[in-house]
């Protein structure tokens, strides 16, 4: 019998809603004190709106004119305030600990929306509100965290009182609230975010252009196995009955990933999508990054299902391509290329982020996210900054190095990766993004030689091979995304956006060994690689960068924010991981 994870049985699950009901009392209490106090004058404020990167500009003016209004109308997605959130703190702690009763039990989507989702009766009191103000509510989401909405911009400003204005920012016009939004007291409490009322935020793949085997440069599925001690592994498991998600804001040509398959022996494609909120899969500007993804993740775990969750490149679309990643709940691990700088989010928007990645924690699944590559520059300017969703405490923040390697391909030597002359990008240079979360604290989970004393989350956990120079071979002929045909096809891509498909496929491989052995999968990850990294382990699992910088912070021994606790000796993580 194979076990991909543990899922609490009827007795368990009996135990943990009696303690929720316990709890939930005090929070129903605390709601009701809030709407009565925001009564007075008949609105209740939703902070986190505020857009940091915005908060040295004066507004332009009207909103009407930006060009990046479709026909008048604002998509937002809205999300809901969880209930018993202290609950749900407990439970995640407590599945990450070896001493409770619920380590490694983990809850189904139904479980988590019956414990902790909004209930039908808050659905329906802020759906009939927005249809009474005028908008047109679309969907609402199965776990009912996010409501989908759209409407004109005057009738948005009305609903929620605010005023939205234009803003130049780093030669784009961008629009935000200059204000808090709010919503009448009977509402107090039940909206965390109104996502859509700026559009500063635009995820971006990851990845950067640039002596390996590839047919283009590269380093070609063998080296990458040879050096990072993969072949032991993927000779016993290589992803065979395992699902990997992973999340796109673009679409692919098949033929292109067939190519890249056919051409390193592969086997037969094993991947098909799910297309989010009207999205097709066309093959656009950022295709480069959806097939390095899928070649990444054939190249180390080619036994693996791969189900490619595609939606629009918005922040509705990015919300519920998340969010549908969860409530699938098909994928034990998830890869994520696409990021922005944590400042041009509201921190209402990052909090509906994790409020989506602490579900997919309590169900056990992991979320691996390429930490950027403007080093600790990730906002593109002079100030530091970190990348989202990498910051967020449930989500593994996957960091960049330069990888030598032998003439037979075996592991010689790692540093941090960085580029100073290269300001393409960013005034600083390209490098592996690392840093402090100015909105999120340190997990605590996140402890070990050279986690210093900052108390905010420190990025990234974990890195691999990202320096262009050493880059990865990759097959690519779509011409929108600066794709060459025919044998030009075969290009060298480096950047985090390459190493985060690499760690969430070796995790996959790494459950298909556990679960080959009948023991518990790896669930929720992020602890237990801290795990590993600070309790005495039979191999050594990871390789401890100490050399190079991210254009700011250096590398040192143990954890660091340039590299974090390092890159994956392969088949001693594994064997650990199975003996842990």
């Amino acid at each position: 019998m194979k076990i991909t994870s543990h899922r609490i049985s009827p007795l368990r699950w009996a135990i943990i809603a009696s303690v929720a009901i316990m709890m939930i009392a005090p929070a129903f209490f605390l709601r009701h004190s809030t709407a009565l106090a925001a009564s007075a004058d008949g609105r209740s404020v939703i902070p986190g709106h505020i857009v940091p990167a915005l908060k040295n500009l004066s507004p332009l003016g009207t909103v009407n004119a930006s060009p990046a209004v479709v026909n008048d109308q604002l998509q937002l997605s809205i999300s809901l305030n969880l209930r018993n959130q202290s609950g749900l703190d407990a439970l995640l702690q407590a599945q990450q600990n070896p001493q409770s009763p619920f380590y490694h039990h983990y809850l189904t989507p139904q479980q988590f929306s019956n414990m902790f989702s909004p209930t039908q009766a808050t659905v329906d009191q802020v759906t009939t509100w927005l249809q009474s103000e005028g908008l047109r509510v679309d969907s609402v989401a199965p776990n009912h965290l996010l409501i989908d909405a759209s409407g004109s911009i005057s009738t948005v400003q009305q609903a929620f009182a605010v005023t939205i204005s234009n803003y130049a920012l780093g030669g784009r016009t961008v629009y935000a609230p200059i204000s808090e939004p709010s919503v009448p007291a009977s509402l107090a409490g039940l909206i965390l975010n109104v996502g859509g009322l700026n559009n500063v935020a635009h995820y971006h793949p990851l990845n950067r252009l640039a002596p390996a085997d590839g047919p283009g440069g590269g380093y070609t599925p063998t080296q990458l196995r040879t050096a990072y001690n993969m072949k032991s592994l993927i000779s016993n498991a290589d992803g065979t009955g395992q699902t990997i998600a992973i999340f796109e804001l673009d679409g692919y040509k098949s033929s292109d990933v067939k190519a890249y398959l056919s051409h390193y022996s592969l086997g037969s494609a094993k991947y098909s999508n799910v297309l989010v909120d009207g999205a097709t899969n066309t093959a656009g500007s950022g295709a480069i990054e959806v097939e390095l993804d899928m070649e990444v993740v054939s190249a180390i775990a080619p036994g693996a299902t791969q189900k490619i969750y595609i939606g629009p490149n918005t922040n509705s679309g990015v919300n519920d391509t998340y969010n549908q990643i969860v409530t699938d709940d098909i994928a034990p691990v998830t890869s994520i290329s696409w990021g922005e700088c944590e400042a041009d989010s509201g921190t209402s928007e990052l909090s509906t982020l994790d409020t989506i990645f602490k579900q997919g924690a309590a169900q056990g699944q992991s979320f691996f996210a390429a930490a950027g590559d403007d080093g600790a520059y990730d906002c593109g300017t002079t100030s530091l900054g970190v990348d989202s969703p990498a910051d967020d405490p449930y989500v593994v923040g996957v960091g960049g190095t330069n990888l030598q390697i032998t003439s037979s391909s075996a592991y010689s030597s790692e540093s941090v990766w960085s580029d100073s002359t290269d300001t393409s990008n960013s005034p600083e240079g390209v490098g592996g993004g690392g840093g402090y979360s100015t909105y999120f604290a340190k997990p605590s989970y996140q402890t070990g030689t050279g986690v210093n004393s900052n108390t905010k989350r420190h990025v990234p956990d974990v890195s691999a091979d990202a320096d262009p120079n050493t880059g990865y071979s990759v097959y690519c002929s779509v011409t929108a995304a600066g794709c060459s045909t025919g044998s030009a096809a075969w290009t060298e891509v480096g950047g985090t956006s390459a190493a985060a498909p690499l760690w969430a496929a070796v995790v996959t491989d790494t459950n298909s060994y556990m679960a080959s052995l009948n023991t518990s999968t790896l669930g929720h990850a992020n602890a237990e690689l801290y795990t590993l990294f600070n309790t005495g382990q039979t191999y050594s699992a990871y390789h401890d960068v100490t050399s190079g910088n991210n254009l700011h912070y250096s590398a040192g021994t143990g954890y660091d924010v340039a590299s974090g606790i390092g890159t994956p000796n392969v088949w001693n993580f594994a064997r650990d991981a199975a003996g842990m």
